[in-house]
């Protein structure tokens, strides 16, 4: 089974939740609600979950290594190329100046 699709939609103004994701298998399967989380030593993956009496229960996850690592990889891939669109966009935003209009007044 292959990861076939990744849609990233970062998330501003979270302490750690950088952005969600969702993801399609074998273009047959959709899952959503990953997070991509900013932990400690780096960025990770949460898999889609539910929280019941205090304790986060995951509604979907890989059982394989293999299966785990390849969604991660294709989530933290398409991730970080959408930081990089977003910093160039606000590079070119820098780089254009603003034009303004003056106001002419009627007579």
């Amino acid at each position: 089974m292959n990861v076939t699709e990744v849609k990233v939609y970062l998330i501003e103004g979270k302490e750690k939740l950088r952005a969600t994701a969702t993801i399609t298998l074998e273009n047959a399967f959709m899952v959503h609600g990953l997070k991509v989380i900013e932990g400690e030593t780096g960025l990770f993956v949460v898999m889609p979950a539910v929280k019941k009496n205090g304790v986060f229960k995951d509604i979907a996850h890989p059982i394989t290594a293999e299966m785990r690592n390849q969604i991660v990889t294709a989530v933290l891939e398409e991730y970080a190329r959408k930081e990089e669109e977003k910093l160039q966009r606000q590079e070119q935003e820098v780089e254009e100046p603003v034009q303004e209009t003056a106001e002419v007044p009627e007579e």
